[in-house]
């Protein structure tokens, strides 16, 4: 049993979902770390830590608690903590990232990871649609297509030399050191993960708020702290592109990558509501991000404030403030999920 030092109180479930998504941050961080010195270890190319253990370890934090919160029996933030990371990558990450500095489309590689992206989007949809669940069937098929799209990536990627590096990741420990910081921050995510999933259920209890809205919100944002950080980090860096790329690729990595392995291990009950509105705003924002991009040749901080702003729109409605009654997405669910 993982170590529960809180009481099951408001502040104590408080102090787990804070507690719990610092642990994320931190855990992640140093699982990059330490298998990026692992794969210096065994000499892995750059190309292949950066589209393996970087991609694999920016998405854990999502990864962890989607797993703990379907095994613990909350469904809503199994689904809800891996839609609503997508619609903040998107409108929140990618936005704020975007008004501070323009981005340059990068041509051919961004067209072909956006057409990607809204065709995982779209699959994902397909199946949380069909009996409204993710059975172990559509999650195995989830997991190989993933597979299959980082063969793609591998394949394709020396072409693009230069494009892929782990600049910023690199971690000159000896092997024995990096194999105990993997195994130790591996740890803090299942704690950190367990955390998070116990303060959002019992923040949810105490503030009269469904695990939905908690999970949407709150836990998507603070399991979207790997995408935030990169970010930044490629401001300060004047190298936001590398924003655009991994967004794109996470987003990937989250439907079918996160939500695949989950199914495989406990089937996922989709909340009706998550399938009128918040799946039918994240298809429509993906695609309002795809449209900016091929229209022109940045994304404009004009972009990055409608992009914040279509973000702020849907906390506001997540929690209320707004009816989705505005949206009329019933429309989309009685034709392709009723």
């Amino acid at each position: 049993m993982l170590w529960h030092p809180f009481p099951h109180t408001p502040v104590g479930d408080l102090l787990y979902f804070v507690f719990g998504i610092i642990l994320l941050w931190v855990s992640g961080k140093y699982l990059i770390r330490g298998g990026v010195a692992l794969g210096n270890v065994f000499r892995l190319s750059p190309l292949v830590i950066g589209i393996t253990v970087i991609s694999i370890g920016t998405s854990a934090p999502e990864l962890l608690v989607s797993i703990k919160a379907a095994v613990s029996g909350h469904p809503d933030i199994a689904i809800g903590n891996v839609v609503g990371s997508n619609i903040a990558n998107i409108g929140l990450v990618l936005g704020v990232t975007i008004v501070f500095l323009p981005i340059l489309i990068p041509g051919n590689k961004f067209r072909s990871d956006s057409f990607v992206m809204l065709v995982v989007t779209a699959g994902f949809i397909v199946f949380a649609c069909t009996g409204e669940r993710l059975s172990r069937v559509e999650g195995a098929v989830m997991v190989g297509l993933v597979a299959i799209y980082i063969l793609w990536l591998l394949l394709r990627a020396p072409k693009e030399a230069g494009s892929l590096t782990v600049e910023g990741y690199r971690a000159g420990w000896s092997w024995w050191v990096a194999l105990l910081v993997v195994v130790v921050s591996s740890f803090g995510l299942a704690l950190a993960a367990d955390y998070v999933v116990l303060g959002a259920s019992g923040l949810a209890l105490s503030m009269g708020v469904s695990e939905r809205v908690i999970s949407l919100s709150m836990v998507a944002l603070g399991t979207s702290l790997p995408e935030l950080t990169a970010s930044i980090a490629a401001i300060v860096k004047k190298e936001p592109d590398m924003s655009v790329g991994n967004i794109l690729g996470s987003n990937v990595f989250n439907l079918f990558g996160i939500l695949g392995v989950t199914a495989l291990i406990r089937p996922v009950t989709v909340n009706r509501e998550i399938l009128r509105f918040d799946v039918v705003y994240l298809i429509v924002i993906a695609i309002l991000l795809v449209l900016l991009g091929r229209l022109g040749r940045e994304l404009s901080r004009r972009d990055g404030v409608i992009l914040l702003g279509l973000y702020i729109l849907y906390i506001l409605v997540v929690f209320g403030v707004i009816g989705t009654g505005i949206f009329h997405f019933d429309l989309f669910y009685n034709l392709f999920c009723s």
